[in-house]
């Protein structure tokens, strides 16, 4: 009886141990960890630049290839003539579907696009903010995510426009701005065809 007896309270012993050290564990590592908890800092759509590559253009308000981007660009050019001996044509909108035919391969897909992003192909700028923000076929960047975002909807691509106005409206990486947000959804409105509204029966 008493051996049963000692082995209750060593068991309750332990427990108790447990329990305090489970409190003393919070009191000393977690507490600290939530009073330091700072939450994620929204980035302002007017803080976003120009993507890297890329330069303002004060004319247009869109951004254009840099020099030094223009130079990169003609030299992956000549190396995929050479790897693929076929000439590669320089226009953006061949560079995406080329891009688009080697999704299997992640790095070179995403360095197809960012060729043709940097060239000013407005759907190839869409799809490396995608793949930026996915780390498919890179590091994964949510600030150039952005860039490339933002740049494409200034560019008038509907889906980055819409893309936008969602993450204005929900405050999903950027700061909040309903009305942005719906700037941003009236010029995807505007931005719909024709044909897009036949076909929809509109």
């Amino acid at each position: 009886m008493l051996r049963k007896a000692l082995k209750v309270i060593g068991i309750g012993l332990v427990g108790g141990l447990i329990s305090i050290g489970g409190v003393v564990a919070s009191v000393v590592y977690v507490i600290p960890e939530i009073l330091a908890y700072e939450p994620e800092q929204k980035v302002s759509l007017s803080s976003v630049t120009c993507p890297p590559g890329m330069i303002e253009n004060m004319e247009s308000g869109q951004c254009s290839a840099s020099e030094e981007s223009i130079t990169k660009a003609a030299i992956a050019l000549a190396l995929i003539e050479d790897k693929t001996s076929h000439k590669v044509d320089r226009d953006p909108v061949f560079i995406r579907e080329l891009a688009n035919s080697v999704r299997e391969d992640a790095q070179l897909s995403f360095k197809l696009f960012h060729l043709a992003a940097v060239m000013g192909d407005a759907e190839s700028q869409f799809i490396l903010g995608a793949m930026l923000s996915n780390g498919e076929g890179t590091n994964e960047d949510d600030h150039e995510s952005l860039q490339w975002l933002h740049e494409s909807a200034h560019r008038g691509y509907r889906k980055a426009q819409l893309r936008l106005a969602y993450m204005l409206s929900k405050g999903e990486f950027v700061a909040k701005n309903e009305t942005e947000a719906v700037r941003w959804l009236k010029r995807a409105e505007e931005n719909i065809k024709p044909t897009q509204l036949v076909n929809t029966g509109v």
